[in-house]
């Protein structure tokens, strides 16, 4: 049987990826071979980690989807983190401009609000995905690299930091390279600790959106209409992820246009319900989400979580 299908220890020297990521950081970081051999002949081949990522939530339909992170529970959580953290929120979003629902409701579908953040070893994940999942190979070589440069810099243990089968980290569930470019250290305690510091988690995620020119106080979502299949809307369907719709379009449905709005280009996403369709437009700011998590259904289900718990204040 194929040693692929098992946990088993990764033959650093059988794989040119791994040896020219610790060339790089060797010669261009200046970091010290031996450790980095070391730390990458500890990583283990996961196979439930590539099962995992060619089965995302994401591509669920809509309505299922949104039942794994919307729910009585989730609410209540949100709720009583939005009380426990309303001083960082406020500040975070005076400072960056971002909606503290948005934040709260990002943080609870990442890890139920810093409780669930991922039992797989880092190390483990991204070294398994630069290795056995050609299809974004690169992508994952790039964030191992970041990673063993974030572990060198004593920010993470690396061979102990668990996160997500793609590798995410901490409280917000951020990747490596997120880690080192959008981690901020929002209680000036010295260090950008995203694993148990929720000051740094909440202040991290403000200013990746802020970054990614979230704009305060602009809408998220606004509803088109629930039934059957439209036509006309059915033929503006936002496939991707950057708004592609001029916003005057969607007035024969009702959309209210305010002053200022008129050369907006917005998105027109279509939610699979058990029944039909729910339609909806979705404004810059959702798209800025959907740099987080490059999924429209992740986009509307953060704008939705966030909606119900701010109901529930």
């Amino acid at each position: 049987m194929c040693w692929w299908q098992h946990a088993a220890a990764i033959e650093f020297a059988d794989h040119p990826v791994l040896t020219s990521i610790v060339d790089d950081l060797v010669g261009n970081e200046g970091l010290d071979r031996q450790t980095l051999e070391q730390w990458l002949s500890s990583a283990e081949y996961k196979q439930s980690v590539i099962d995992a990522i060619t089965r995302p939530a994401e591509a669920l339909p809509w309505h299922r989807y949104r039942a794994l992170f919307i729910n009585d529970a989730q609410v209540r959580g949100g709720v009583a983190f939005m009380k426990e953290h309303r001083a960082l929120l406020e500040r975070a979003a005076e400072q960056y401009g971002v909606d503290p629902l948005i934040i709260t409701a990002i943080i609870g579908i990442e890890t139920r609000f810093g409780t669930v953040k991922g039992n797989h070893r880092v190390i483990d994940s991204l070294t398994t995905l630069s290795v056995g999942y050609p299809r974004r190979s690169e992508f994952f070589s790039k964030e191992l690299r970041e990673y063993l440069l974030l572990a060198s810099r004593n920010r993470l243990d690396p061979l102990s930091t668990k996160g997500s089968y793609a590798g995410a980290i901490g409280i917000p569930q951020f990747m490596p390279s997120s880690y080192t470019h959008y981690s901020v250290d929002f209680n000036d305690d010295g260090v950008r600790n995203l694993v148990d510091d929720f000051a740094d988690a909440i202040g991290s995620v403000a200013n990746y959106l802020s970054t990614h020119k979230w704009r305060a106080g602009e809408p998220v979502v606004a509803m088109l209409g629930r039934g059957s299949s439209d036509k006309l809307l059915d033929n503006l369907v936002t496939r991707g992820l950057k708004p592609n719709v001029d916003i005057g379009q969607l007035s024969v449905r009702g959309l209210d246009i305010d002053a200022g709005q008129e050369d907006w280009k917005v998105g027109v996403v279509r939610l699979e319900e058990k029944q039909g369709y729910d339609y909806r437009v979705g404004y810059h700011n959702f798209f800025v989400i959907t740099t987080y998590n490059r999924s429209q259904n992740y986009a509307m289900v953060a704008f939705d979580l966030a909606a119900a718990i701010g109901e529930k204040l």
